[in-house]
């Protein structure tokens, strides 16, 4: 499709126009805004003269990658519409008795010649009950490879061995807990096609979205990281992380970098976990394209409770953070533009937000006694955008936990990016 008949499609698309229409709406609202916050501020104290420029630089960052993403369009006509290559699901486990019966045979029971389908399970050195279901559903689907270590060597370790062994030209990552949607994974698959892409990340949602309050806020929270910061990333052709719930990976760029990802240090350390994070850093900088496909759905189970919850955060953030190192030493050569317009201003924001945070809500209202109404007037406009943004694509009434996220964002997981900072040296995985 031509550029200008690009165009032409969105224009006469009644849901664009909406979403200009908010966009414009949002643009002068914010502007009203932050032009009476300026005029108060003027009156007071510059104490608070952080907490507005930040306000200002999150909330236009936010809308115009909000705004970005709506272009977002996974609909390319590939040459081949019968491009059905062989596919390896390579599934690590440890101790997820409950699960794991389920995940396997999801994996069969997707609409995709079964000749070209191969299942590969690892066993972690399981102390459950995790090595006899799998045993279960070999009787039940011969063709099931099963590794089976009885100590356990770390899950890195674990999806090597599964790539090794396996056979499929397309190598699909599949956490114990997740599975991929029956009429997905021809979709999948479809991107490689072209041979610049390395990998390709599913649209993954939590299966037990309704188990409790926890589990809807992070509901929110996927789609928005899934459907804006994935999805603008994708228009990039660089996803930062192709998440571990659901990715597919080609096998003959995968197993040449497979000794560098599975030993992996950082600070002297071996690094156990964010290998999701890992392996599509490596891909990009060995000269791939990664991409998100919204279309291609997928689910997972997520925390739900805090404990859980916490110790997944911290080893996400500490993820996040060895995986910004590393990304920061080649982006500015890979691609100077997503370099310094997302890439850097990203990493500079997610590690100010909690020294801001804290700052403006504690330090500020208790040393000089101002009240943070630039911080929170910011915060409120960005969660406002966001929550506009999930009801304009998924149209549920999820999107109020939106609001619960950012608040638990505010008051305790920001500052979780502290604790992982400081002990970012422990490679410990951290109990489930």
């Amino acid at each position: 499709m031509k550029i200008n008949d690009h165009k032409s499609h969105y224009l006469k698309n009644k849901r664009y126009q909406e979403f200009l229409r908010f966009n414009v709406l949002a643009f002068i609202f914010i502007a009203v805004i932050l032009a009476i916050l300026f005029i108060k501020y003027l009156t007071l104290s510059k104490q608070d003269t952080v907490a507005y420029l930040y306000s200002i630089c999150v909330t236009v960052f936010v809308l115009t990658r909000i705004t970005a993403s709506f272009f977002y369009n996974n609909d390319k006509k590939w040459k081949n519409n019968n491009y059905e290559p062989t596919v390896s699901f390579v599934i690590p486990v440890k101790n997820e008795e409950n699960v794991i019966a389920d995940t396997i045979a999801k994996c069969y029971d997707v609409n995709y010649p079964r000749d070209k389908i191969e299942v590969v399970v690892i066993n972690d050195g399981s102390t459950d009950r995790t090595l006899i279901e799998i045993e279960k559903m070999k009787e039940i689907y011969p063709g099931l490879t099963v590794i089976d270590w009885k100590i356990n060597k770390g899950k890195r370790y674990a999806m090597a061995e599964g790539f090794i062994k396996a056979k499929g030209d397309i190598l699909i990552q599949l956490d114990s807990d997740s599975y991929i949607e029956k009429d997905s994974l021809k979709i999948l698959v479809q991107p490689f096609q072209d041979a610049n892409i390395g990998a390709v990340a599913a649209h993954t949602d939590p299966r037990n979205i309704d188990e409790n309050f926890l589990t809807k806020m992070q509901a929110a929270y996927y789609f928005i990281s899934f459907r804006a910061m994935k999805a603008y990333e994708s228009m990039l052709d660089m996803v930062f992380c192709c998440s571990g719930c659901c990715s597919a990976y080609r096998k003959t760029i995968v197993l040449p970098i497979l000794d560098i990802w599975k030993d992996e240090t950082f600070l002297s350390r071996p690094v156990s976990f964010g290998d999701d994070r890992s392996l599509t850093n490596l891909l990009l900088k060995s000269g791939y394209k990664t991409i998100y496909l919204d279309k291609v759905q997928a689910y997972t189970i997520v925390p739900n409770n805090i404990r859980q919850f916490t110790k997944q955060q911290i080893r996400w953030k500490k993820s996040w953070i060895i995986n910004a190192v590393k990304l920061s030493k080649f982006i500015l050569k890979k691609d100077k533009f997503v370099a310094i317009t997302y890439f850097f201003p990203l990493v500079i924001i997610s590690l100010v937000t909690p020294f801001i945070a804290f700052k403006a809500l504690i330090l500020n209202p208790l040393i000089f006694g101002i009240i943070p109404i630039f911080y929170i007037s910011g915060v409120i406009l960005i969660t406002c955008l966001l929550a506009l943004h999930y009801q304009f694509f998924r149209n549920d009434k999820n999107w109020k936990y939106i609001f619960a996220w950012t608040f638990l964002g505010v008051v305790f997981t920001s500052y979780l990016m502290f604790y992982a900072l400081l002990d970012i040296r422990n490679m410990k995985w951290g109990t489930r």
